[in-house]
C-alpha cells in the first residue's frame, strides 16, 4: 500500500478553464489551465508552483 504524501491546502478561484492560486511560500500567482473537462470538475488537485516549485493542494469552488 502506498504512503499518501500530505501537502498544504490552498484555496485557489476558478475562472473558466484557468485556475488561479497563490503560492504560501513564496506569494507568487500560479495558473493551472484543464485540458479536459473531466479535470474542471474535480474539487481538488495537487499541483506545484511554478517559480519555487512547492507541492500544494489546491481546493477549487464549486
Amino acid at each position: 500500500m502506498a504512503i499518501q504524501k500530505l501537502y498544504p491546502e490552498i484555496r485557489g478561484t476558478r475562472t473558466g478553464y484557468v485556475i488561479r492560486f497563490t503560492c504560501p511560500a513564496c506569494a507568487a500567482e500560479s495558473i493551472i489551465v484543464n485540458n479536459s473537462p473531466r479535470d474542471h470538475f474535480k474539487k481538488s488537485r495537487v499541483a506545484s508552483c511554478r517559480h519555487c516549485r512547492t507541492r500544494l493542494n489546491i481546493m477549487t469552488p464549486v
